[in-house]
């Protein structure tokens, strides 16, 4: 399915050329990747969280 988003983005495919099937398909790759984009956004802004400290943008004047 992956390929036809690909396909889809390189303008190598009509969207209104797809069946029903297909359109349902991306529909189902398009709320995994979502998903997956979540996760990635929530442990980066994890990671961030944690590599800064409370007092790591105080200037020490």
């Amino acid at each position: 399915m992956e390929s036809l988003f690909n396909q889809l983005i390189e303008a190598k495919t009509r969207f209104d050329e797809l069946d029903v099937r297909e359109v349902k398909d991306l529909l189902k790759l398009f709320i995994v990747k979502r998903a997956k984009l979540k996760e990635t956004k929530k442990q980066l802004n994890e990671n961030v969280g944690n590599e800064i400290g409370p007092n790591d943008n105080n200037d020490e004047e």
